[in-house]
């Protein structure tokens, strides 16, 4: 089970993995998931990310999108 900073970090990774230098609103997103007063955005992140293409989820990043998925919904 991932805590609160890592499940961030893991967000913030996932964003810059997967949507830098492709979604404008890329470095917006990061400032929402750094900020640790919010719920950690995963729905909102998975969305923005379905929306372009991508090279598939590896297992360990979709390991990592299930506890995510599990801890904040």
């Amino acid at each position: 089970m991932l805590n609160d900073k890592q499940a961030h970090q893991s967000l913030k990774d996932l964003l810059n993995k997967y949507l830098k230098n492709k979604d404008p609103e890329t470095d917006r997103l990061i400032e929402v998931v750094e900020d640790r007063s919010r719920q950690v955005p995963v729905r909102g992140v998975l969305e923005r990310i379905k929306n372009y293409d991508h090279p598939p989820f590896t297992k360990e990043k979709l390991d990592t999108i299930e506890d995510l998925l599990y801890a904040y919904g």
